[in-house]
């Protein structure tokens, strides 16, 4: 019997080595040096001179700090530390300033301290109390407040707020100002190019409508990066990768995960307690965005992002997200201005309003590839290569599976279905091809960047006539990327176009897609026929990953950030 193994969490913050004066070596922010800045007031920031005519630092608070939002639980009392946060905590950012900074004021100043912004999603520690927030926007600083002990917290990510700082002469005058920009991290979705943690499942067991091949597969490709959740525990939801969206939150000095949690169940049934009790807590965060009523387009099947790309001359290096809509029911409006909000993934949508679930990984994926001009390539399930594959089969070519499930015993049958077809050709015309070029304006690609397979699809009479996938959904799988960030495993569905007693290595679907493979990546192939496949579902729909940061904001995407 599988072992179902405990998750491993908490996690650590930080990932390899995260030192502090490298970052301090290449960053953008002043935080790292307060020898940096300019000012906006009335002097030039430059500093003085003494006596001997070397030049005098003067007073200088950076012109930036920035920080990741303070949404996981150190004391793991199921709350966001916002909401009990205390003084020292490992998410607050400190302004970067010292206690000898006040006397370069001179003697008997002080500051003014203003605050404005995202007031209610930023706040000001000033030692062990809380002295700027949306009650009170205002303070003075005096010669007896030590400066060191000036540090920000965030509420949400990518909140902004700005410090102005104005020096305040023994005489009571204004001398000069500076501002502070207060920044929170953006929430950065992952993307099949970052190298792969973990991974996870829901183990149902065995028997004929259980997942113990489809576990075993995993676990025997990945051993230990490979964590499980009992079924029983979970309602035998198998539909992880619907329920949690994994990202990061990272700034210089810090490296938070974050769980993005759907509303999909609100009710603590099935996966809906999963990200409370197994995965928030020390260092890894988690929010909700929305609530109420949720549509299959709130399950994360249907929020992707691509690889890092250029599109019109503007860089993403982080890629872009995508995700489904129907012009009936689409994601959650909080969860499309957050979305929106972080700027650095600039979200665009696609047509799944044809799809019964409605999942943009119901038909699309995208895969490492050192080979191809952008390091990656589309992979998207094509009628036409369908029809082609199958013609290609021999007369009488016995098919257990689909017979039993799907009515057609073999290739004539399907190719002599004159209305499956029709319905397969509007789809084509009307949704998949229309989605690709949605792909190549969004995403700066042309034909050459995509790789087109054979797919087919059914009407759907429990979905009012709308699509799932006949052929197993090959471009619905889970991609586990090496650290090198171009080897991957690939676990796909297993399309069983053979004999029922036949090997993988006697199927030719499984022939033909490998031979379109690049040798930097490994196919797994996995059962997951009655579990997934006649669940409407598949391969990515039952597996998730974490990933950890593909990079850094603050050096490689400002410019996406700027108004």
């Amino acid at each position: 019997m599988h072992l179902v193994k405990p998750l491993p969490f908490p996690r650590p913050s930080l990932r390899g080595p995260a030192a502090w004066l490298s970052l301090c070596a290449t960053m953008a922010f002043a935080a790292c040096d307060t020898t940096k800045g300019d000012g906006d007031g009335d002097g030039d920031g430059d500093g003085a001179t003494d006596d001997s005519g070397e030049l005098v630092q003067g007073f200088l608070p950076p012109d930036e700090v920035a920080g990741v939002a303070n949404l996981d639980d150190d004391n793991e009392n199921g709350d966001h530390d916002w909401e009990d946060s205390r003084a020292g905590d490992d998410e607050q950012a400190s302004l970067g300033l010292t206690a000898k900074d006040f006397d370069l004021l001179g003697e008997g100043a002080s500051l003014a301290v203003s605050f404005e912004g995202d007031i209610d999603q930023v706040r000001v520690w000033l030692d062990d109390d809380i002295v700027l927030d949306d009650d009170s926007t205002a303070m003075e600083i005096s010669s007896g407040d030590d400066l060191a002990a000036l540090t920000v917290e965030f509420a949400r990510p990518m909140s902004v707020a700005q410090l102005v700082f104005t020096h305040i002469d023994a005489e009571g005058s204004e001398v000069e100002s500076w501002s502070t920009v207060l920044q929170s991290a953006p929430l950065i979705l992952n993307h099949h190019l970052q190298p792969t943690d973990w991974v996870t499942a829901v183990d149902v067991g065995g028997g004929a409508w259980g997942n113990a091949d489809f576990i075993d597969g995993f676990d025997d490709e990945l051993g230990s990066d490979f964590e499980t959740f009992d079924g029983r525990s979970v309602g035998y939801d198998v539909w992880i990768q619907d329920e949690i969206e994994f990202g990061t939150l990272t700034a210089p000095g810090h490296t938070l995960d974050i769980v993005v949690n759907s509303i999909r169940n609100t009710r603590g049934r099935y996966l809906d307690e999963v990200p409370e009790e197994n995965i928030f807590g020390p260092d890894f965060a988690m929010y909700t965005w929305g609530d109420g009523y949720a549509t299959s387009q709130d399950s994360f099947g249907n929020l992707e992002v691509s690889p890092p790309v250029t599109v019109d001359g503007v860089d993403y290096p982080f890629g872009r997200i995508y995700y489904g809509e129907s012009g009936r029911l689409a994601v959650t409006d909080d969860m499309q201005e957050m979305l929106a909000q972080q700027r650095v993934q600039a979200p665009f949508e696609i047509d799944i309003g044809w799809l019964c679930v409605g999942h943009v990984d119901e038909f699309i994926t995208m895969l490492p590839d050192p080979d191809a001009p952008k390091g990656f390539r589309v992979w998207v399930a094509d009628i036409d290569e369908g029809r082609s594959f199958l013609e290609s089969l021999p007369s009488g070519f016995y098919m257990p599976k689909y017979a039993s499930d799907h009515h057609y015993d073999d290739p004539g049958e399907l190719l002599d279905d004159a209305a499956l077809w029709s319905y397969n050709r509007d789809l084509m015309d009307e949704h998949i091809e229309p989605s690709i070029d949605v792909l190549k304006a969004e995403l700066g690609l042309d034909e050459s960047d995509f790789v087109r397979v054979p797919g087919l699809f059914e009407r759907s009479r429990e979905c009012g006539g709308t699509a799932l996938a006949l052929i197993p959904a090959t471009v619905n799988m889970q991609v586990s990327t090496h650290d090198d960030g171009v080897t991957a495993d690939l676990f796909i569905p297993d399309p069983f176009m053979r004999g029922s007693r036949d090997a993988q290595s006697e199927d030719p679907f499984i022939s033909y897609f490998n031979s379109l493979l690049p040798s930097n990546l490994n196919p797994i192939w996995l059962d997951n026929w009655y579990t997934y496949h006649m669940a409407w579902g598949e391969v990515h729909c039952g597996s998730n990953t974490i990933r950890p940061p593909g990079g850094e904001w603050w050096t490689e995407a400002r410019h996406l950030m700027e108004d």
